[in-house]
């Protein structure tokens, strides 16, 4: 009895070991094929649009800053995409296009350039952006046109032949730039607030078919931003449009091209394959906090 009863214990011992071991290979196997299903095998490839700007050109010297990444700059100005391209860390990897982001065409040849060049596009930008600070009834219908345009359209220009390659390459990330005003009414927005809000349902909808694809699709909401054109004039030190900012944000403060690119290379960078379909506010809490 004692030797039968010994016998049954040691099998039990060994079956348990037995599903432990196979369950540890499950898991090494599950962990194996999370990972290369995380994004497009290699170096990051990535693609900033509007990347002379501010925000963009932030957001160009952070990625090349990445060991191996390889950069695709597209703007509208071949001198200002060179300046760019010189200031960037000496050992990035980058090329540039010339593209009007309202322009199908030269959007899909942009991208046709990045994938010969580097066989594949891993993360994406959109920096590219325009805004109309006027009521509804004192904005022209070329104003509205055209905000729509710069702000809208270029994201869905930008999203359609990127997936198309994306989807053939093991997947990627898009990141647009909508804006607090998209979900936080403030007066003399109506023509950007509805241009992005356009962004966030686009960047839903596209987040929802292209998962299954391994396409990650996000985008940030800015508040108030330094940079060049309207955003320059508003944030002129010691104006008075800049104090009146500032006392909007709960922080106190305008943001700067730095925190909003900060944001777009998170989404950007193939360790955070796990978030899709999300607005990630960078607006000193202009659009959650109640300031003091």
């Amino acid at each position: 009895m004692l030797l039968n009863s010994a016998k049954l214990i040691q099998r039990a011992a060994f079956q348990r070991g037995a599903l432990q071991n196979a369950g540890l290979q499950q898991c090494k196997a599950q962990s194996m094929s999370n990972a290369a299903s995380s994004g497009p095998p290699g170096p990051p490839v990535y693609m900033v649009y509007g990347a002379t700007g501010g925000i963009g050109g932030a957001l160009a010297q952070r990625l090349a800053r990445q060991p191996e990444a390889k950069l695709v700059l597209v703007g509208r100005d071949q001198e200002k995409l060179d300046k760019l391209q010189s200031e960037l860390h000496p050992e990035a990897s980058v090329t540039s296009a010339v593209a009007d982001v309202i322009d199908a065409k030269q959007v899909e040849a942009a991208v046709k350039k990045a994938v010969d060049t580097y066989g594949r596009i891993s993360g994406v930008a959109n920096c590219t952006g325009s805004i109309v600070l006027r009521s509804a009834h004192a904005t022209s219908d070329a104003d509205f046109d055209q905000v729509m345009k710069v702000n809208l359209y270029s994201c869905f220009n930008i999203l359609k032949p990127t997936v198309k390659s994306m989807m053939t390459t093991g997947g990627g990330s898009i990141a647009f730039c909508s804006s607090a005003v998209a979900k936080h009414g403030i007066p003399n927005h109506e023509a950007i607030a509805a241009a992005k809000a356009g962004i966030i349902g686009l960047c839903l909808s596209a987040s929802a078919t292209y998962a299954p694809k391994n396409i990650r699709v996000n985008c940030v909401a800015p508040g108030l931003t330094r940079g060049p054109g309207m955003s320059a004039r508003i944030t002129q030190p010691g104006s008075p449009a800049l104090k009146a900012s500032e006392a909007m944000h709960a922080l106190k403060r305008v943001g700067e091209p730095e925190d909003v690119a900060a944001a777009l290379e998170f989404f950007m960078h193939p360790n955070n394959s796990f978030i899709t379909g999300q607005c990630l506010a960078v607006d000193g809490g202009l659009g959650s906090v109640k300031p003091q």
